[in-house]
């Protein structure tokens, strides 16, 4: 054999044994990715959590809020309502003490804070039972975020592992999560 045909035959050789490398090269590279799909998953579903997490701070701090405004005001009315009572015990004691119109005028102002007292009463009552009804969000609402948080930490833990029992448990997890925000936001 020549050395022009050896050198084509050697040529042809290498020619094969590049096209068979990357070959081999091209299904390692889609084996790796189909075994590593999952993570997209993954990362998809941190997001999601993600954003489920923010939602339920979001609402959870506009339920305390609200806890917070109506009790403020609950308790505004209260001290208004005392300071009817105080009045109201003062006129009481004019009108025991006083005599004629005086006592008279002392007197009907101690049945006017009496009746401005049972108005006040049933407003400050109602304000509370208003604050109790934002209050009740506030637990469900603060398990279901805590929840979520974890899920966040198993699914980021889980990719970094490539451990699929993590994202298991990471998907329970943020299912329960956003069950309790569901409950915490509407069921409540």
């Amino acid at each position: 054999m020549s050395d022009a045909a050896r050198e084509r035959e050697k040529q042809d050789d290498d020619i094969q044994t590049l096209i068979v490398s990357i070959a081999e090269e091209r299904r390692a590279a889609k084996e790796k990715e189909k075994r590593e799909r999952w993570t997209r998953y993954v990362s998809l579903m941190v997001v999601v959590l993600a954003v489920a997490t923010g939602v339920g701070s979001l609402k959870a701090g506009g339920f305390s809020t609200r806890v917070v405004l109506f009790q403020g005001q609950a308790s505004d009315t209260w001290a208004f309502y005392q300071a009817k009572s105080i009045k109201q015990r003062i006129a009481e004691m004019e009108a025991r003490q006083a005599t004629g119109a005086a006592a008279a005028a002392a007197a009907e102002d101690a049945a006017r804070y009496k009746t401005e007292e049972k108005g006040l009463q049933a407003k400050a009552a109602q304000l509370e039972e208003t604050r109790d009804g934002f209050a009740k969000h506030g637990p469900p609402l603060g398990f279901g975020i805590t929840l979520l948080q974890i899920s966040i930490a198993l699914a980021s833990v889980c990719l970094l592992t490539k451990r699929k029992m993590l994202w298991a448990a990471a998907g329970v997890l943020g299912a329960i999560g956003i069950g309790y925000l569901i409950f915490g936001l509407y069921l409540v």
